[in-house]
């Protein structure tokens, strides 16, 4: 036992090495600085609970990615069945990375399926924002129902969007590494005044983080830098199929170079442990 601890302490003090290393040679110009880490999301399941040191990194904006999803809630509502257990959101909200919170309304965990009743999803969105009972008032709202290029029924995506309260966020990917006019398709359905988060494409390997940079200035350009932010996915494709947590390294490679652009990050409880955390922080501090 006390062999095993030893190897265990002596493998991460080997990975902190690392990192130290990593900070001097990932180190960025005094004119730039590595991606602002400002937010979190979790993607509610059973298996996991929101709990971490993400506000280490400079988290204070908390993303549970759905209120509702498959028809029960994962917040204290009046008249929707709830998920058993639920978190304690008393505490969750009592923590630095959740000071603000962008709360996910309703979805499903099936793509396909949410995207066909995404118009129920808007109706029970509604119904959600009446009734649920947190004690904290979300500061935004993230509408559940992913888009890409691949939907051709995405307008009726932008029609329910228009029918949600705002400040609202939605979130955008795409299957392919550098989709043309992907600009001109997602102001084709984009409602004003909603924000879009868009994914990396990192974590499901479909692209580099500087191809993801590209996407994001393009789209950034035109809709503007506050309206268009981006989500780094910290997963990796796991051999034989699924997805494992992302090194500490590369998100840091991610981060630095997303240079000068606040980031949300997917998603907390489900790939970033605190061990990892402390080696990112580490890393931001050589880089701030």
């Amino acid at each position: 036992m006390i062999r095993k601890k030893t190897i265990k302490i002596s493998l991460y003090v080997s990975i902190m090495i690392s990192v130290l290393l990593l900070g001097t040679v990932w180190a960025t110009p005094g004119t730039v600085s590595p991606a602002q880490v400002v937010g979190v999301f979790w993607q509610p399941t059973l298996q996991t609970r929101p709990s971490g040191n993400w506000d280490l990194l400079g988290v204070r904006t908390f993303v549970p990615q759905f209120g509702v999803v498959d028809g029960k809630s994962w917040v204290p509502t009046q008249n929707i069945p709830q998920w058993n257990p639920l978190p304690d959101w008393k505490k969750v909200q009592q923590n630095a990375w959740a000071k603000h919170l962008i709360l996910g309304l309703s979805g499903e965990y099936d793509e396909k399926q949410a995207r066909a009743n995404v118009a129920h999803h808007g109706e029970m969105s509604l119904q959600f924002i009446r009734e649920q009972q947190l004690t904290q008032k979300p500061a935004a709202y993230y509408f559940p129902v992913e888009a890409d290029p691949s939907w051709l029924g995405v307008g009726l995506l932008g029609q329910t969007l228009k029918t949600l309260p705002k400040p609202l966020w939605v979130s955008i990917y795409s299957a392919k590494a550098e989709p043309a006019a992907y600009d001109l398709w997602l102001g084709s359905w984009l409602p004003e005044q909603t924000q879009v988060f868009f994914q990396d494409g990192v974590g499901t390997g479909v692209r580099t983080p500087v191809q993801a940079k590209k996407i994001l200035e393009n789209l950034q350009h035109k809709f503007g830098k506050e309206r268009i932010v981006l989500v780094v996915e910290a997963f990796r494709p796991k051999r034989g199929g699924g997805f494992r947590a992302a090194y500490p390294w590369e998100i840091i490679q991610q981060l630095n170079t997303y240079q000068n652009q606040k980031v949300y990050i997917f998603d907390g409880p489900h790939y970033l442990s605190r061990p990892s955390v402390y080696m990112i922080a580490l890393w931001q501090k050589m880089n701030t």
